[in-house]
């Protein structure tokens, strides 16, 4: 693998990340209002879509050689997974004590508002388990599970197995997921967390990996537009025929378009050279632990302050990028900070 190609990686990770706090900080949710809707807001939150599966994806693709290089798989999975479990565990436990709503904190105490979230994690005690203290924590243990069924599968020389488990519990994700309008079928946990979106993901890069595939940027970005545009009509479906939500994390599209960015940025290997993401690499996985708990207080003093809601739109992906940045550098620097990032 060569540097301009990792380049290319890291710049997509780069995006992700910055789509995944744009998401977050719900810019252009409040206004403008088209035909009484935020037309813009809801467009940019479906086309940030595309960055946990990329993440997935290239966390596949990477693992892939890891895993055949050594003989004994067990201990590159534990090598793997338990520094992800260890920040896990510990920005679960930060999410716990540390307070979000300065307004109930400062009126009503710190236990008032402590409660309020105990209790919502109380209400649905096997969801919290797979998704951890705050809603954007279930990525950890979603790879995590990913990771593990590759290792025992590859380990007994079942890698053909692959695919079809990875299918199979997509499938259920998404019938038991968005598509429950149609299907009606429950899940006792939410199926964006555990195991059924994140396995196939990333068995799709460790698989394109393994088979050597690649495809030229022309179709790989035909591939991806594609994706996107079924990832709207399915999303606008479920809306407007299905009763359903419009917002959704995945659909049955999602595997197409996630698929067809990654070829693209793994056959244009400058692609970002100018961002310099390669400075950022490992800032990543930390900044998305922390960034929600700086978007909560930016929305905290969105509200105190009353700022104009199109102006906080501007402000927020920029503000929370930056502090998560130089809060993770600052946790770098602390006898923890191992606990909590990389």
């Amino acid at each position: 693998m060569t540097h301009k190609r990792i380049t290319s990686f890291e710049s997509g990770r780069l995006i992700a990340l910055l789509a995944i706090i744009g998401l977050h900080s719900q810019v252009f949710m409040k206004t403008p209002l088209i035909f009484g809707e935020p037309i813009v807001g809801m467009f940019l939150n479906q086309m940030s879509r595309f960055a946990v599966p990329l993440f997935f994806i290239i966390a596949g693709y990477f693992y892939y050689p890891k895993l055949v290089a050594s003989k004994s798989k067990e201990d590159v999975f534990a090598k793997y997974a338990k520094p992800l479990i260890i920040m896990w565990l510990s920005w679960s436990v930060v999410f716990l004590i540390i307070p979000f709503n300065f307004s109930i904190l400062l009126s009503d105490g710190y236990l008032a508002e402590r409660s309020n979230h105990w209790n919502n994690l109380l209400a649905n005690p096997l969801n919290t388990l797979f998704e951890g203290s705050l809603v954007h924590l279930w990525y950890i243990p979603a790879l995590i599970f990913a990771i593990g069924i590759i290792t025992l599968l590859h380990k007994y020389r079942l890698d053909n197995l692959l695919l079809p488990v990875g299918f199979i519990l997509f499938i259920y994700g998404c019938a038991a997921g968005s598509y429950v309008p149609i299907t009606n079928i429950e899940a006792p946990i939410l199926t964006r967390n555990g195991p059924f979106f994140s396995t196939l993901f990333v068995v799709l890069g460790y698989e394109i990996h393994r088979r050597q595939i690649a495809l030229n940027t022309k179709l790989s970005l035909i591939i991806a537009s594609v994706g996107f545009a079924v990832f709207l009509i399915e999303a606008n479906y479920l809306y407007f025929f299905a009763n359903g939500a419009f917002y959704h994390d995945f659909l049955f599209s999602s595997p197409i378009w996630a698929v067809g960015i990654f070829l693209f940025l793994q056959e244009k290997s400058n692609f970002g050279e100018q961002l310099k993401p390669t400075a950022f690499s490992k800032d990543i996985l930390g900044i998305y632990l922390c960034h929600l708990l700086i978007v909560i207080y930016f929305f905290n003093l969105v509200f105190m302050l009353n700022i104009n809601p199109i102006l906080s739109s501007f402000l927020a992906l920029p503000f929370a990028f930056i502090i998560s940045l130089l809060l993770v550098k600052l946790l770098r620097k602390l006898p923890f900070g191992y606990l909590l990032v990389r």
